[in-house]
């Protein structure tokens, strides 16, 4: 009698600890989750929505999965917002309307990236948001205006400790976050070219040498 009375609290003593354990493992994985990959891929897959919608040219910045979109025509700004809702993993969308100048087919293109904020990045991410995500916008308007040309993607890393293979995957990988951004404007990707260099050739700060270079072909 002793032992079929002992049975449920055995299985109790079982069943108790894995109620506990598994849930906290499942959220420790959503954690490890890189934060980052999300927002890029929210980004672009938003931008190619918008761009299949014939809205291309919007600025698209993405923060956790709140989408803010700028640079949006005054009489398509439920358009937007509505297209951008649809993206799969979207919790929020805000537009902003605002009449972006597209740069006339006479401009030089270090001229409009001159005027524009640096590529750049924060440490250990490949994620374009913010005014960076405006320049790369403002790229994609020069290349609307200049069939003909192309541009070069040259990505950048930090000279920081660690192994020259992470700084080289790195830049490679913003460079190619700035080639998404333009293609899911809707520029040919034979007009890009991508590469990477690492920390071969860090600025004076951290801070600006996590960047992307664009210079035309």
């Amino acid at each position: 009698m002793a032992s079929h009375a002992s049975r449920p609290s055995r299985l109790l003593s079982v069943w108790l600890p894995a109620a506990v354990v598994v849930p906290a493992l499942l959220a420790g994985l959503a954690l490890l989750w890189p934060a980052p990959r999300i927002a890029d891929d929210i980004a672009t897959r938003t931008s190619a929505a918008l761009a299949a919608a014939g809205l291309g040219g919007v600025g698209v910045t993405v923060s956790g999965r709140d989408v803010d979109l700028t640079g949006v025509p005054a009489d398509a700004l439920s358009r937007v917002r509505e297209v951008a809702e649809q993206v799969s993993g979207v919790r929020a969308v805000t537009a902003t309307a605002g009449s972006p100048t597209t740069p006339s087919a006479g401009s030089d293109l270090a001229t409009v990236l001159a005027a524009a904020a640096p590529v750049t990045f924060a440490a250990d991410s490949a994620t374009l948001q913010g005014a960076p995500a405006g320049t790369v916008t403002q790229v994609g308007r020069w290349l609307a205006a200049h069939p003909g040309a192309r541009v070069r993607l040259t990505g950048h890393a930090a000279d920081t400790p660690g192994p020259p293979s992470v700084a080289q995957a790195l830049s490679e990988e913003r460079a190619r976050a700035v080639g998404d951004a333009l293609r899911a404007a809707g520029v040919d990707p034979s007009r890009i070219v991508v590469e990477g260099r690492g920390n071969a050739d860090p600025l004076p700060t951290a801070a600006s040498s996590r960047r992307v270079e664009i210079s035309a072909q």
